[in-house]
């Protein structure tokens, strides 16, 4: 069956940390840190002035989501290369680039598409991403890419390049050559094989695809097939030291010193494979939860019991080698790195940038912290939607999936899940376990009013509560699950599934809403004087009183899980990375956002939303720019390096002028305030002979 791959659903260190290990470039010679500190080459600096943009608007569509969890980031990465000047880059969904030169602080780049990036490659010094349909980008710096447009519905699964030509392949036999990545020509071949990958080494160029298929061409234009001996899909092919590889399902893997003839290869995997690096006689294939490691003569599992240091079981898609050791990158960010401290050790894995991978059922806002939960009893706490903090649950929590979160406004937090799991906390930081638990069947909505608790959940559940450790179950005109629970001026309301919304005035005495529909309504948020039931099928109702409810509209069919309001918009997302907006309840326009996978909770402050989701996935956008002015902390000067530390607020954006004469003012490098420490550092080498130079920092949406 033709397809593609769809994944689902200054010298300043912490934490031990040597300023080195932290140390980046950005594609132009500049050097850089963003934790803790962001840091570039630039010429030299005299006197700063900053300016504060006066005028920007409260809310920027689109918005500019950034990840906060995994680190360093979410995303599928569904290709990697490294060149030989250090630069490492990762593509992936959703048009998302990232660039490195230490495989431990990943660069966000604009792609400006968010179409699927599925191949990447270097062609010289420019660097070349082939995507879904016909789309292809490139750049000579990665701060600036260009977008080309081939005319076609086909997606381009991979590109490779030889010194003086590009090759991309991908659906119904697209094979695509150029010589600058600017002008692109389809070549007619003799098949109609759908291509997933192309390599090429020193015999010419080699793709594969479905059903086992191989072609071989010296020159990138005619294409001869080849026997593969293989029936199942060939996923990747790469040339390591003398040979190229060619990996599949079902774990098959072949090799071929020319190109045209191929011997396989017992490497002991049976599930799909999607990588392979290297170099002569120490090669790694890898896939869905399979890393298999070749050292020239024997095959070993890195997966295995006896590995002492193995790679997590992940599903990985691309891989690299940096010539001192293997990368490999997959699902939701995971990069992990393998190297051996001699020629006869184990080869040492270790994941960069441990983080809480476990999905995330509910998050909200409190008035001095962000709190979230999930899988495998998870809960997190973060004081600015940036960095996030795990916290100890008790022993008797620690089977339970957390469904729900609350907040009473005594400071009294809650946490509720699967069969009846209730955890309690009066500052967010440590917990304690309600026992004997409040019920039996699973728990997920909770509200409050004064002293009055409320929780609810499956079977019809509504229970209330005066101290948050006795509750009495209330009864209701429904025996569904009801996930949803939220406080309104006139009372009560509950939502839940086949279509279920419950009112009462009281929190003791229930009735239900007809609503016409089955759709489960996941949750119901009282936002800005509305309140907003959303759920299954995209369902989407308004009501002032929760008696009367209007449909709206919503632009999705996904299903929708949580809502909230920031400065006159308010927003829902849902499954497979949905985000609708609207200014004024009736209009709802999908917005997207970084990733397809499912989002099941949002909360905002009065400038920022949150939104958390599948495989540990923490979002925020920075809705109503930060107008906190920025300023420049510090200055000192070496004998060879000028050096500034500029304050300012996580996710500010500011463009940098220069001036010789305070006049006439010249756009230089835009920079980002990417991590929770709200810092950037500047350092310059002080070249002889240079006029002053006048620097002004300019906040931009």
């Amino acid at each position: 069956m033709s397809g593609h791959l769809h994944i689902q659903d200054c010298p300043v260190a912490r934490n031990g940390e040597t300023a080195k290990r932290r140390d980046g470039d950005d594609g132009r010679g500049r050097r850089f840190s963003v934790s803790p500190f962001l840091r570039f080459w630039l010429p030299l600096i005299a006197l700063v002035l900053i300016h504060t943009s006066p005028n920007l608007p409260a809310v920027t569509f689109p918005l500019n989501w950034r990840w906060s969890n995994p680190a360093p980031h979410g995303a599928n990465i569904l290709d990697m290369t490294y060149s030989t000047n250090g630069l490492a880059v990762q593509v992936g969904e959703r048009g998302q680039i990232f660039t490195s030169t230490d495989f431990d602080l990943w660069i966000p780049r604009d792609s400006h598409t968010t179409r699927s990036l599925r191949g990447v490659a270097f062609f010289g010094g420019r660097l070349v991403v082939t995507a879904e349909s016909g789309t292809v980008l490139f750049a000579d710096d990665p701060a600036e890419f260009f977008v080309v447009n081939l005319g076609t519905t086909d997606w381009l699964e991979s590109v490779a390049a030889s010194t003086n030509l590009l090759v991309a392949v991908g659906d119904n036999a697209a094979i695509y050559t150029s010589t600058n990545a600017v002008s692109w020509q389809r070549r007619s071949v003799s098949f109609t094989t759908w291509l997933r990958s192309v390599a090429w080494g020193a015999p010419g160029f080699v793709t594969v695809g479905e059903n086992g298929f191989i072609a071989s061409s010296a020159n990138g234009t005619n294409w001869t097939q080849r026997a593969s001996g293989v029936s199942q899909h060939l996923n990747r092919v790469a040339w390591i030291g003398n040979q190229f590889w060619a990996v599949g399902d079902s774990g098959k893997v072949l090799t071929s010193a020319t190109g045209t003839t191929w011997s396989p290869q017992t490497s002991g995997a049976t599930n799909s494979l999607f990588a392979a690096a290297g170099r002569a006689a120490l090669e790694v294939v890898a896939g869905e939860k399979a890393v298999r490691l070749h050292d020239g003569l024997t095959w070993t599992n890195q997966l295995g019991a006896g590995q002492l240091y193995p790679p997590p079981p992940w599903n990985y898609y691309a891989s690299v080698w940096d010539g001192g050791g293997f990368w490999l990158g997959g699902a939701s960010g995971m990069l992990v790195e393998g190297y051996k401290t001699n020629a006869t050790s184990q080869t040492f894995w270790g994941e960069v940038g441990t983080s809480v991978r476990d999905w995330l059922w509910a998050v909200l806002r409190t008035p001095s912290f962000y709190l979230a939960a999930g899988d495998r009893a998870v809960v997190l706490t973060s004081g600015n939607g940036v960095d996030w903090d795990l916290l100890p649950v008790p022993n008797s929590v620690t089977n339970a999936t957390f469904l729900g979160v609350g907040a009473t406004a005594g400071d009294h937090y809650f946490v509720l899940g699967t069969a009846g799991a209730m955890l309690r906390s009066t500052n967010g930081a440590t917990w304690d376990a309600i026992s004997p638990r409040p019920a039996t069947n699973d728990l997920q909505g909770f509200t409050s009013r004064g002293n009055l608790l409320l929780a609810s959940g499956s079977r019809g559940t509504i229970l209330t509560s005066i101290d948050g450790t006795n509750w009495s179950r209330r009864t209701t005109p429904t025996t569904t699950f009801l996930s949803g629970l939220e406080t309104f001026p006139g009372g009560f309301v509950a939502s839940g599934d086949n279509g279920a919304l419950l009112t009462s005035t009281n929190g003791t005495n229930w009735s239900a809403v007809s609503t016409g529909t089955t759709n489960w309504f996941y949750r119901v948020r009282w936002l800005n004087g509305v309140l907003l039931a959303v759920g299954e099928n995209g369902a989407l109702r308004t009501s002032t009183n929760g008696t009367a409810w209007t449909p709206q509209t919503s632009g999705t069919s996904e299903w929708l899980t949580d809502a909230a309001f920031v400065d006159g918009a308010w927003f829902a997302v849902g499954t497979a990375g949905a985000v609708v907006a609207s200014t004024n309840l009736t209009t709802w326009t999908n917005i997207g956002t970084l990733t397809r996978k499912s989002l099941f909770g949002i909360a905002a402050t009065a400038s920022q939303l949150v939104a958390v989701g599948g495989e540990g996935v923490i979002l925020r956008a920075q809705v109503v720019p930060d107008l906190t002015p920025v300023s420049f902390v510090s200055y000192t000067r070496s004998s060879s390096r000028n050096v500034f530390l500029l304050g300012g607020r996580p996710d500010q954006r500011i463009q940098m002028l220069r001036s010789t004469t305070l006049t006439n003012w010249t756009p230089d490098i835009q920079l980002e305030f990417l991590d929770g420490t709200g810092t950037l550092l500047f350092l310059e080498n002080q070249p002889p002979g240079l006029p002053y130079e006048f620097y002004r920092a300019v906040l931009t949406p």
